[in-house]
């Protein structure tokens, strides 16, 4: 009998796996394994990549969001009490709390991004896109994440929270390097110090913001969180507040661009489902749902043990890290047929790109129409455009998936 060679994977998070930049093939080779796995490369984690263990068990209460400082920080333990600071302000987050205190906050935070609210944003997104769309047309070399990804989102978010257009720019720098932070199991004590800078340099921007913040009347989301914090039940200290500032700008444009750049490199990879989408606009928004599936930006989500839990058997023990893959989990056949398929007509799509607990993507509906608008109006302006690069360079992210460059020939 012939025998057929079986490819090796690289294990999951290892210096290989980060090279590699196709995720995909590990996912598939730990779906295929028990429900909770212990990681070989992370010490007292443990790892979820079914669809139906990510769903379930991120909704279960003994897995807390609030992480300590070792956790936060993932650098060496000698080192952790020069970024006790950094650690306390990340803590700060609505994305890092738990209930009860989470819920007051992300109630009156989700008046900011209720589909109504959001709706209302659509002509500045189409101004901005339009804007964008014009430059590109004249750049020599385009690149869409530098000249259409990154920009979009960044000028967006940063008008709702009041940031000048002068520090844009700044601010998607000071934004990556918090994102090479709590993007990966292993930081370097450099890439920490980068963190900690951005966090401070940002804070102080917010800070100018909100003291020479005139009343206009005008409701945003700075309004909005100037309004909690001086709520006398809500009452959010200057911290508190700085840090849900930073935290909505981090969390406001890094998803979203990478949901640009992977809905308009996946769509020129697969022409069927482009020419759809250029012919009949009406499918974009059903095309994005599929990328969010297909090429997710967020691919996991950590959780840590606030007691003793077990899982299919697994015992895991009180401060033990579980990683959720919901990327892998977007691709599991007990849910998705034919899942590595790109089928942007794909029915009951409860993809969890988002998330799937308390804590799902607070701006989850902007980011969507974001990429709606965004991803159709470049296919349908430029629909001779074509790749430069097969294999166009991936961010080494472990917990976001997104371009780093994405050069096109219009």
């Amino acid at each position: 009998m012939d025998t057929v060679a079986v490819q090796a994977v690289p294990t999951l998070y290892s210096e290989e796996f980060f090279r590699n930049r196709d995720p995909y093939p590990t996912y598939q080779k730990h779906l295929a394994g028990p429900t909770v796995q212990i990681s070989n490369m992370m010490p007292n984690t443990w790892l979820m990549f079914r669809y139906e263990a990510c769903s379930t068990y991120l909704r279960d209460p003994r897995l807390s969001s609030a992480r300590p400082a070792h956790k936060l920080i993932p650098v060496p333990s000698e080192e952790l009490p020069r970024f006790e600071e950094l650690a306390a302000h990340i803590g700060r987050w609505l994305l890092m709390r738990d209930l009860p205190s989470h819920k007051p906050l992300r109630k009156l935070m989700n008046k900011g991004f209720s589909p109504l609210t959001v709706q209302r944003l659509k002509p500045r997104i189409d101004s901005i896109v339009a804007s964008l769309l014009d430059n590109l047309s004249a750049v020599a070399e385009p690149d869409v994440m530098r000249d259409f990804a990154y920009p979009l989102p960044v000028r967006v978010i940063c008008e709702l929270l009041g940031v000048p257009a002068s520090l844009q720019d700044r601010c998607i720098v000071l934004t990556d390097d918090i994102a090479v932070l709590l993007a990966n199991p292993h930081v370097t004590v450099e890439a920490a110090d980068r963190a900690k800078n951005a966090v401070l340099e940002l804070s102080e921007y917010f800070k100018t913001i909100i003291r020479e913040r005139k009343d206009t009347g005008e409701e945003n989301l700075l309004s909005l969180l100037l309004d909690i914090a001086d709520d006398e039940d809500q009452k959010m200290s200057e911290e508190d507040l700085l840090a849900q500032c930073v935290m909505l700008l981090f969390a406001g444009h890094e998803t979203t661009r990478n949901l640009i750049g992977n809905g308009v490199y996946t769509l020129l990879n697969h022409p069927d489902a482009l020419a759809v989408v250029r012919t009949d606009p009406e499918r974009t928004k059903s095309a994005i749902e599929e990328v969010l599936r297909f090429e997710s930006p967020l691919q996991a989500v950590r959780r840590v043990t606030s007691a003793e839990v077990e899982f299919d058997g697994t015992v895991i023990p009180a401060g033990g890290s579980v990683i959720f893959i919901t990327a892998a989990a977007n691709r599991d056949p007990r849910q998705f047929d034919d899942p590595d398929r790109f089928d942007i007509d794909r029915r009951m799509n409860r993809h969890l790109a988002f998330g799937a607990d308390h804590h799902v993507c607070i701006g989850s509906t902007l980011a969507r129409l974001e990429g709606q608008i965004a991803v159709g109006a470049l296919v349908r302006q430029f629909p001779n455009m074509k790749l430069v690069d097969e294999r166009p360079d991936w961010r080494g992210h472990a917990a976001m998936r997104g371009l780093r460059t994405l050069r096109v020939d219009l």
